[in-house]
């Protein structure tokens, strides 16, 4: 199924019998919490039982054996309440919890208006959550070991750079003021929207100060592919390419080094 419409116009994409609701800014710190149960590592703990399991599987398994450090089904069940947008849906937020069951066979399964969803189901709903909302799903063709390299090196460049995560609350404002937009506005953006926006505009900026830059003849960039228009698509982005290329840098000169010894 082709959701690039739905997308693009933040429209709620139908699966079985429910309609599913990308996520606004005004729920964003919230939905942080619930999503991380959509981000599990699961595959990479050395279990082959647990890589045997569905997600769905391991997720029910989880929150049953400790429901206080790992409450992943319970989060889910709050990101169901919110992405549905309908109080109906489930009974009271406290009791909703009794609709995840197994089944005859010991499968797990949940009920949306008397309507099963199984394993396959769930799989197809964190899909399109985490499409609608931009959340990184784990991609599996990078090893766990690699994957944490990257976090690490990311984490070690914005410390040497002196830089600090920016919170919500100043993205919020960043945008309002770069935009002119009322902060009420941008309270009812979608999470898509609101995040496509903040890299669209920081795009922008970069562009002008390169172009401004290299016009300006006081600084020349060797690889002139360097200044991208800043209309560029950034959904094919390496995620990790500006460590990876501050990894080789240091690797560089680290060889470099060593060979003048």
């Amino acid at each position: 199924m082709d959701i690039t419409y739905y997308l693009t116009y933040d429209l709620p994409i139908s699966h079985k019998n429910i309609k599913i609701y990308p996520v606004t800014v005004k729920d964003y710190l919230l939905f942080n919490v619930y999503s991380q149960c959509l981000t599990i590592d699961k595959n990479s703990i050395p279990d082959p039982k647990i890589i045997s399991m569905t997600y769905m599987e391991y997720i029910f398994r989880i929150t049953e054996e400790n429901p206080i450090d790992y409450p992943y089904l319970i989060w889910y069940d709050r990101l169901l309440h919110m992405c549905l947008k309908e109080e109906d849906t489930f009974e009271k937020i406290e009791e909703s919890i009794k609709r995840y069951r197994y089944d005859k066979k010991g499968k797990p399964i949940f009920t949306i208006r008397e309507e099963t969803y199984t394993s396959d189901d769930f799989d197809e709903i964190k899909k399109i959550i985490a499409e609608q909302n931009l959340v990184e799903l784990i991609d599996e063709n990078i090893s766990k070991e690699v994957r944490d390299s990257m976090e690490k090196a990311r984490e070690f460049k914005r410390k040497l750079s002196g830089e600090k995560t920016a919170s919500v609350e100043d993205y919020i404002i960043a945008l309002s003021i770069a935009t002119g937009s009322t902060l009420e506005y941008i309270y009812s953006l979608t999470i898509r929207k609101f995040i496509k926006s903040i890299r669209r505009m920081d795009n922008l900026i970069h562009y002008k100060i390169y172009l401004a830059s290299s016009m300006s003849g006081m600084v020349e960039f060797k690889d002139k592919s360097f200044i991208k228009h800043w209309l560029t698509s950034l959904d094919d982005e390496d995620k990790y390419g500006d460590v990876t290329v501050s990894l080789q840098d240091m690797q560089d000169k680290v060889s470099f080094d060593s060979a003048k010894k």
